[in-house]
Order: structure tokens, then C-alpha cells, then sequence
């Protein structure tokens, strides 16, 4: 995540999945949500960022999303009409639901030399501690790596420059060891259809963390975004429960669940 990103199009789809997943349902209270934002240094070489066109309420896009969840893009409007764009200004409106707890450090080794290895590592070691301090009591933690998820083993190590950009699977074992739910995102790209890229995706996190994940969440306007839905045994039945929802609900054109393979 990056502060620019605020309030625009990808953020109105990501948090109305989040507000859905864990409100509650006939037979359950709502979850607390942990949001560990994985906070990177704005960048400036693209146009990213600027997809708020669609918080014109009189707009095509905006007369097809704001019926979605009319709190959310009312209090996104706001944020982005006070003219500062940020995560914490997306705590300070409102836009998570009540009780949520965050993680907004920075993450970043621009001021560690390329080959200082240990020093890197440490630094990201001790802030998935804070991460973890930050949401220890919370059931359902999301994940907001920029570009999403990656395997521990993966050719980029995690403390390489630009791995800041991404959630490797083995800092997240933490959070299932006890007992937390996760919501990640992941970012598609071309390397396959994206159906495929969800079951790869999953795939990996039923190998690395030990759980199988429910379902894979495809929000498809602008960028392709994926959200894995990885459950803890606990919030199995009840996440089940807001997925299935979810698909019969008026998000359903907007939010594609490709539930994993022994759903």
C-alpha cells in the first residue's frame, strides 16, 4: 500500500470486502479486523493513485457503486475532497469498521546499503513484531502489500530492495499460529488467466501456512485484484457463510469468489 493509493477505486472494492466479511451474520457476532498495511514510500513514476473518478456520484461508475455500500463511499468521497490522501486519513474518517486495529509503519530499506543482509533482515523481522503487537487482538487480519503475496522461497528475499512491495507466506505463519484468520491481497498480472493465478495462489498458502484457504475473492474493475481468504478453523463455517453471501448479494457483479478446490 502506499498512501497515494487512498481513497481510490481499488480501495472502495478492497474495504467493501472487508466490511462484508466481517460483519455479523445470524449466528455470529462480527470479527475485530486487523489491517497491517505494509506501508510503502509513495512513488511517482506512474499515474497511479489517481482513480477517484468514480466518487462523482452522478457518474455512470458512481451510480453503479455507491448503491454497493453508501456509508463507505460517502466517508471515501470525504477523505478525498479534504485533499490529503493517506491511510491514516482513512483510519480518521471512518472507513474500517468500529474497533478495528492497524499497522501503518513504514517499511522500507532505501537507507541500508544493498549488501547490508543482517541489517535488512532484522528490520523486517522486528516490524512484522510490531505488526504482530498491533493486532493481537483482532480474529481477522488483512494483509495490504502493494503487490501482494509471494512464497518465502521465492528468488526475490525478502530483504532484497523492492521485496518491501510484498507479504512473503512465512511472516504470515505467525498470525495463523494464533489462531487469526488472514485476508490478503495479491495483485494479477499476465503470467496466467487469472482463475489459474487464484489457484496458484492458494495453493501456496495451503502449503506454507497449513490451512486450506476458502476462496480466492476477483475484483475485476480497473486493475485485476485477487483477495485470499484463509481461514482459521474457528471462522471456517462463518466466513464460508459471508462468502456464500456475498454471492448473493448486489456486490456479486463486482466481487467473483473462486472458492478453492475441497469447498
Amino acid at each position: 500500500m502506499q498512501d497515494r493509493y487512498a481513497g481510490d477505486l481499488g480501495d472502495f472494492l478492497k474495504l467493501g470486502l472487508l466490511r462484508w466479511l466481517v460483519a455479523s451474520s445470524f449466528d455470529a457476532a462480527p470479527h475485530r479486523l486487523g489491517v497491517v498495511w505494509y506501508l510503502a514510500p509513495d512513488e511517482s513514476h506512474n499515474a497511479d493513485g489517481k482513480h477517484v473518478a468514480y466518487l462523482d456520484p452522478q457518474s455512470k461508475t458512481g451510480k453503479q457503486l455507491r448503491p454497493l455500500d453508501p456509508d463507505l463511499y460517502d466517508r471515501l468521497t470525504a477523505m478525498v475532497g479534504s485533499g490529503v490522501r493517506s491511510v491514516a486519513q482513512l483510519e480518521a474518517f471512518g472507513v474500517l469498521p468500529a474497533g478495528s486495529r492497524t499497522f501503518g509503519d513504514v517499511l522500507q530499506f532505501a537507507d541500508l546499503a544493498p549488501n547490508a543482509k543482517d541489517a535488512r533482515i532484522d528490520r523486517r523481522r522486528s516490524w512484522v513484531c510490531g505488526a504482530l503487537r498491533a493486532t493481537e487482538d483482532c480474529s481477522v487480519v488483512f494483509v495490504d502489500a502493494d503487490n501482494g503475496l509471494r512464497r518465502s522461497d521465492h528468488s526475490m528475499a525478502s530483504h532484497r530492495s523492492k521485496s518491501e512491495k510484498h507479504a512473503y507466506l512465512d511472516e504470515l505463519g505467525a498470525f495463523i499460529e494464533r489462531g487469526q484468520s488472514i485476508v490478503a491481497y495479491h495483485h494479477a498480472d499476465r503470467s496466467a488467466p487469472v482463475p489459474i493465478q487464484a489457484e496458484r495462489r492458494m495453493a501456496d498458502a495451503a502449503e506454507e501456512l497449513g490451512v486450506e484457504p476458502l476462496a480466492a475473492v476477483r475484483a475485476s474493475r480497473g486493475t485485476t485484484r485477487l483477495f485470499l481468504v484463509v481461514p482459521a478453523p474457528a471462522h471456517r463455517e462463518h466466513l464460508r457463510t459471508r462468502l456464500q453471501e456475498l454471492e448473493r448479494s448486489h456486490w456479486a457483479d463486482e466481487l467473483v469468489v473462486y472458492w478453492a478446490a475441497d469447498q
